[in-house]
């Protein structure tokens, strides 16, 4: 996790546009999530939340309780409307997730502002959602990657899927 953190603020944030709204972190936990790990995936938002708490220009705990909180929502889509572990159940798992995590700190944030705590937005409306577009095709792209590669192991070691853990 401190890797993939590292790598996204090190390097990621650094390139040029569109390449630069890309979140590893983020597709990753929704691929554990699409994979009946939700213990594991809220652990990893949790973790790698707190540490990109301390590279954003958010209010603190906002990427935390975003990343949390889209972990829960994307959970229960998938127990509740997703039959099985497919591609297009991923697919549809990754485009929520990052609509919903990339909305709920826009929101917070104009939230804020309107409320007087904040001055200023980090970024303009119209660039938020050109970011958002390149963000879930982005996050897409690296979500089939991992689930190519996944399913070349499964069918490699026998891995078993079939595993359901609960919302507790």
């Amino acid at each position: 996790m401190i890797i993939l953190g590292i790598v996204q603020v090190s390097f990621l944030t650094t390139w040029s546009r569109p390449v630069n709204s890309l979140n590893l972190i983020l597709s990753l936990i929704i691929f554990l999530v699409a994979i009946n790990r939700y213990r594991q995936g809220l652990w990893w938002a949790f973790g790698a939340g707190c540490f990109l708490e301390l590279y954003s220009f958010d209010f603190f705990g906002l990427t935390t309780l975003a990343l949390i909180i889209t972990v829960v929502i994307v959970n229960f889509l998938f127990n509740n409307f997703f039959t099985n572990y497919s591609f297009y159940s991923l697919t549809i798992s990754g485009l929520m997730g990052t609509l919903i995590y990339n909305l709920l700190i826009f929101l917070v944030d104009e939230l804020f502002i309107l409320l007087g705590i904040a001055t200023q937005g980090i970024v303009s409306a119209a660039l938020f959602f050109q970011n958002l577009i390149w963000q879930t095709v982005l996050n897409l792209m690296i979500l089939y990657l991992i689930f190519f590669i996944f399913h070349f192991l499964i069918g490699k070691f026998k891995m078993d899927l079939s595993r359901q853990i609960p919302i507790e």
